[in-house]
């Protein structure tokens, strides 16, 4: 797990927001979850300062992807399920 540091507007205001995640697409996936982040601006790895550039990012289409696909526990149990022969 790394630390990020995303750069968001939340709320109609400039913040800072911190999240522990393996890859900077989970870290994103943080951030459509947070129904009060309306954009997402920068997010940078803290271990190496690596940082991804986010511009013109809907936040809407992503949310509504991201409720087709349901919690992460009905991926995981469905996996469980899953018979691997």
């Amino acid at each position: 797990m790394d630390e990020y540091i995303v750069a968001v507007y939340m709320d109609g205001k400039a913040e800072q927001l911190k999240t522990y995640a393996p890859s900077e697409f989970e870290a994103m996936d943080s951030m459509v979850t947070l129904d009060g982040v309306d954009e997402v601006l920068k997010i940078v790895r803290t271990k190496d300062n690596k940082s991804w550039s986010v511009d013109h990012l809907n936040l809407e289409k992503l949310r509504e992807l991201r409720s087709l696909v349901g919690s992460d526990s009905d991926i995981i149990e469905a996996l469980r399920e899953k018979r691997w022969n």
